[in-house]
């Protein structure tokens, strides 16, 4: 009996050291499992991390970058004794006479800054009446006349009378301050620059609408994007065509003349884009181009939904310039372009920003959903802070002047997004070469017939005195904020 009981607690405690012992190799297997998991884990989430950081640093350096070069850009001094004045100045003005009081405010702008002489051309209908209009505001100035509306012959038709050593071409809705040519033409005083323009702003309507801050926002970033490229290499996208100043030595030969008629896309002739071609002619001859920030212009842009049609325009000359100057130069890809090759031909493939942007989100949700609640929230904050740090940063400026636009802000972000949608569907109809916002074959015709010449004069000079001009302003100082603090009348 005592013998059976002790047998008996022996196999017990043999049992449970057995069941110990087999215990044991399932715990380690279980920790191992443990221990490889965590590891793995910490990897996934530093790989999500390090893309999102690359993605990040591959959409938003050139937008650091352009904070510093923003700020730190100086402009042009004026020299004492300058090598070109006003009087070796000819202003080319190409127009379409759709807007005769604002032409009129353009003209009396460009008058008084003092050139040597000023070309217009339009429609040969409406040489005539352009000649009693500016008859009768004491414009000096010569009126040529071309059978078809076409910008770029436009402009080789005045070139043959130009006769001095700088040519600026200027649109007919520009606006410039008194002394405006003194700063452009201080970028001559380097013998290498060929070509420059300035900083340029919308005109803000008295009550504005959404699209005229669209208009206004958009000119902003624009010359922001520029200065900031120009600032770093010397490269740029495309000198503006509503003002630009060039060497007319560059531009004045057969050379140039066959090749700015004869741009194409794809066999089609092209009437727009007439500043991309500008632009490339003059970097693939060795020259550089320059962008004085002392002084501004203001322009007029479509304050309503044409402002659409302006967008598809401009995008649709931004891809087949770009495209262009990939396939037939060689410059854009040089070292001494290299930002400008990042920013302005690489860079165009990050669109639509909404995929960007959603791609960043959701590479940042994965890589910290382990994270405790707290830090998640902190870091998509954090995030949620510099997405909207980018879409302000360039309006800062126009902001700083008019605190009330903000109100705009929410539209003015939408739009951003949807914008780069217009840029893809501008990049699958670059076969579309018309210009999108108005009509040459209407704008051919003589805007009045002869016993409608006096009545639409008197109207124009009664729209024109009623209508109080929005010069451009010229910047005091050199700081970001100082543009166009103090306004000067460009009418004395």
């Amino acid at each position: 009996m005592f013998k059976s009981k002790r047998g008996a607690h022996e196999l017990q405690t043999i049992d449970g050291a057995q069941s110990r012992i087999d215990s044991q190799p399932q715990d380690s297997s279980l920790g191992s499992i443990v221990a490889g998991r965590v590891p793995a884990l910490v990897a996934g989430m530093l790989n999500l991390l390090c893309l999102f950081w690359v993605t990040f640093a591959l959409r938003y350096t050139r937008l650091i970058a352009g904070i510093f070069a923003n700020i730190l850009y100086k402009p042009y001094p004026i020299a004492k004794d300058p090598k070109f004045r006003a009087c070796d100045v000819t202003v080319v003005l190409p127009t379409t006479f759709k807007t005769p009081a604002e032409l009129v405010q353009c003209l009396r702008c460009i008058v008084n800054c003092g050139p040597a002489k000023v070309i217009i051309v339009t429609a040969v209908g409406n040489v005539s009446l352009v000649r009693d209009l500016c008859a009768l505001n004491s414009f000096h100035v010569k009126v040529l006349g071309v059978e078809k509306l076409n910008k770029r012959n436009q402009i080789i038709r005045a070139l043959q009378e130009v006769a001095t050593e700088i040519t600026v071409f200027a649109d007919d809705d520009v606006f410039w301050p008194r002394h405006y040519l003194e700063h452009l033409l201080a970028i001559f005083e380097d013998s290498q620059v060929g070509a420059g323009g300035t900083r340029q702003r919308t005109r803000r309507n008295a009550s504005p609408n959404i699209w005229n801050f669209l208009g206004m926002s958009y000119l902003e970033r624009r010359v922001w994007n520029n200065i900031t490229t120009n600032a770093i290499d010397g490269s740029i996208s495309t000198l503006s065509g509503r003002t630009a100043a060039y060497r007319t030595k560059i531009l004045k030969n057969e050379e140039f003349y066959w090749y700015f008629t004869h741009d194409s896309w794809l066999g089609r002739p092209l009437n727009t884009d007439d500043d991309k071609c500008l632009t490339r002619f003059v970097y693939s001859r060795g020259w550089k181009i320059a962008l004085q920030t002392a002084a501004v212009l203001e322009t007029s842009l479509e304050d309503n939904p044409k402002y659409i049609q302006q967008c598809l325009r401009w995008a649709r000359a931004h891809w087949r310039g770009n495209f262009t100057v990939m396939t037939d130069e060689s410059y854009w890809r040089s070292l001494d372009h290299c930002w400008g090759t990042y920013v302005i031909y690489l860079g165009q493939f990050q669109t639509p920003a909404i995929l960007i942007d959603g791609t960043l989100s959701t590479l940042l949700y994965f890589a910290v959903q382990d994270c405790s609640e707290c830090t998640r929230t902190v870091l998509f904050c954090c995030f949620a802070a510099w997405l909207l740090f980018t879409k302000v940063v360039k309006l800062l400026p126009h902001f700083y002047r008019y605190p009330e636009d903000v109100r705009f802000l929410p539209v003015s972000i939408l739009f951003g997004y949807m914008h780069g949608l217009l840029n893809l569907y501008a990049l699958c109809t670059l076969t579309t070469t018309a210009w999108g916002s108005q009509s040459l074959e209407e704008l051919e015709r003589p805007k009045a017939e002869y016993e409608q010449v006096v009545p639409l004069l008197k109207e124009t000079m009664a729209e024109v005195s009623y209508t109080e001009p929005t010069p451009g302003k010229v910047m005091e100082g050199d700081d970001y904020f100082s543009a166009m603090l103090a306004p000067v009348q460009c009418l004395g």
